[in-house]
Parts: structure tokens; C-alpha cells; sequence
């Protein structure tokens, strides 16, 4: 293995997924809208070339991972190389089905686990992905079996109501990290009813999003201290959208707030015509490989650094990983 790099590769192993949050859009976190999902042996490869490449850290999401029939096994494979890491992006779904391995390896993975509210409906609008019953007991059997757990909370107009109590409950009543992210503008969402495009789901956006900043005076009134910029293990600072922390005992709330800007590489100030257009939000973080396995940096739609591995041998995938890692530098 080359030097350690202070990045994480994200791999949308499936674009399928059991629900159909208004907020998604089609395809999930892949580039791709195909339904689709990776071969176990193309993904091995491409673990096996990221780790050669310095990478130790992963990021397995989709559509819902645990919805594919090699996921175990995926756990299993990564584990083999030495000092890796692995964060699971989930719905919790299928999750306690995989327990022992992930027990097994406790100590070198965490959990996220997509939460967004209280109530199943708000304002007639479905959250599938609210603090149920069976949620509450999968994050029980989670931290009785010492692992980290993570609730990412999205919040909009609609559940901004209910996030401050969920917070709470997250943090003291469930023993759980929390992060809250702010809307992503895409161009597209899957909407309540029907998939909405362009100007709409731009009109979506500017009708459900809400500032982190109607969050700052609560955070730091039930926290002990914080941080201006705080990252996990998987990413070092100065990446992406600095993101704060506030800590509360023995666990914490991290703030994703796009309106701090983001940080870029050169190649985007000097290249990117996205960016120039301000049409990039995120900035440079990580790397990111789709269902369709084109390698490209998170959230990147500039086509020029986009990679297709199909069919690739190991030469010519390792010069994708080293072009793209040029840009975290």
C-alpha cells in the first residue's frame, strides 16, 4: 500500500432502495438512474486498487446497501486489508439481519442511520425514514452491542418542527451521534407524488430549505462546548463544507451548512465551468465510485474527471484513483 491518504472512497453499491423519500432523487447518491447494483467482484477490484492507492477509509451507501445479497461478505472483504475503516449509510432496513459482523468489527465501523423526524406525516407528506418503533429497537440492539450509530437528520420546512426534539432524544434517551444536513439543491427530486425537474425542483429547494443557522442558539444552549470546524476520523479538515460540531456527555451533533461555502481544488477554480457558475456546492472531499462504475470525486457532475472502470485492467485504474486524488491535494 502506498502512503495513507486522508480521504474515503463512497461506493453505491445499488441504485435500489425501499422507500422513496420526496428529498432522493432517482438513483440515490450513484450518478447513475439506472436500477442496477455492482458485482461483487468489480467492487473487490476496485476496493483492492483504493487500498493500493492509500485509501483505508470506506463509505458504503446506494440506494440501500443492505439490500444487496453480498453485503456481508463486502464487510468481510474490506476487513481483510489492514487498518480499514468502513461507515454504513442505511435506512436500517435489513441491518440486524448482518449483526455479527458488524459486531465483530466494532471497532473499525459505524453506522449512519438516515432518521429525519418524530412523525410518519407532516402536513400529509410521508417521512419513511421518522424515529418508528422499530427503529428505536434496531438502535437499541446496535449500541447494547457497542456500535457507533449515527442519525443523519435532513432537514426542511416540513420536519424543522420536530428536529430539536429529536435531537434530544437521539443524544440522551438513544446514546447516538447526530448530524444535520441542510437541503442538497439537485436538479431533480423524486417529489411527493411525481419526480419534479428543473425549474421545479429548484422551486422545490427554495420552498423546503431551511438555514442550520435557526439551529445554532439551540445547539449551543444544550451543549457543553463546540467546535467551529470538527471532522470524523474518515476525512481531515480543510475538505468540503467546514462542518461545527457541538458536544453534549458522551456524544455530539455535527452541522452540515452549505451557506459556509466549500473548499475546491485548483483544477476547479482554473477548469470547472460548474463552478465558475456556482452550480457545485460541496466542494472536494472525497471520492465516489456510482453503480455504473464511473470513479469520479462526491457530488462531481464535471464529466472531463469522471472515470468508467468497466472493463478496466489494474494500470488503468490506478491512474484513475491517482488523477482524481492529485485534486485533494
Amino acid at each position: 500500500m502506498k502512503k495513507r491518504v486522508n480521504t474515503y472512497l463512497a461506493i453505491a453499491i445499488t441504485t435500489y432502495c425501499n422507500y422513496q423519500c420526496f428529498y432522493c432523487k432517482k438513483g440515490g447518491e450513484s450518478i447513475s438512474k439506472e436500477r442496477e447494483t455492482i458485482s461483487f467482484d468489480d467492487v473487490k477490484k476496485i476496493i483492492a486498487n483504493a487500498y493500493a492507492n492509500g485509501i483505508v477509509n470506506f463509505r458504503i451507501t446506494g440506494g440501500e446497501p443492505t439490500s444487496v445479497s453480498y453485503f456481508c461478505e463486502l464487510i468481510e472483504y474490506i476487513m481483510k486489508f489492514k487498518d480499514t475503516k468502513v461507515r454504513i449509510n442505511t435506512n436500517g432496513f435489513r441491518i440486524l439481519e448482518y449483526i455479527d459482523v458488524l459486531t465483530k468489527y466494532k471497532e473499525y465501523i459505524d453506522i449512519v442511520f438516515s432518521v429525519d423526524n418524530l412523525s410518519e406525516y407532516i402536513c400529509g407528506v410521508n417521512f419513511p425514514k421518522y424515529l418508528s418503533q422499530n427503529v428505536i429497537e434496531i438502535t437499541r440492539a446496535l449500541r447494547k452491542n457497542k456500535i457507533s450509530v449515527r442519525y443523519n437528520i435532513v432537514v426542511t420546512k416540513l420536519n424543522e418542527c420536530e428536529v430539536r426534539e429529536l435531537v434530544q432524544k437521539a443524544i440522551d434517551e438513544l446514546d447516538v451521534n447526530v448530524k444535520l444536513l441542510d437541503l442538497n439543491r439537485f436538479s431533480e427530486y423524486l417529489g411527493y407524488s411525481n419526480e419534479v425537474t428543473g425549474k421545479e425542483a429548484y422551486d422545490l429547494w427554495q420552498e423546503l430549505f431551511v438555514p442550520m443557522s435557526n439551529f445554532y442558539d439551540f445547539l449551543c444552549q444544550i451543549s457543553t462546548h463546540s467546535q467551529a470546524e470538527w471532522t470524523t476520523s474518515l476525512i481531515g479538515k480543510k475538505h468540503g463544507i467546514p462542518m461545527s460540531c457541538y458536544f453534549r456527555g458522551n456524544n455530539w451533533v455535527q452541522v452540515k451548512d452549505s451557506t459556509r461555502g466549500a473548499r475546491y481544488s485548483e483544477f476547479c477554480r482554473k477548469n470547472c465551468l460548474l463552478y465558475k457558475k456556482g452550480e457545485c456546492q460541496e466542494g472536494v472531499f472525497s471520492l465516489f465510485l456510482s453503480s455504473n462504475l464511473v470513479l469520479h470525486l462526491s457530488g462531481c457532475k464535471n464529466d472531463s474527471i469522471h472515470y468508467d472502470l468497466n472493463g478496466k485492467d489494474n494500470e488503468q485504474i490506478e491512474r484513475a484513483f491517482k488523477s482524481l486524488l492529485k485534486l485533494l491535494n
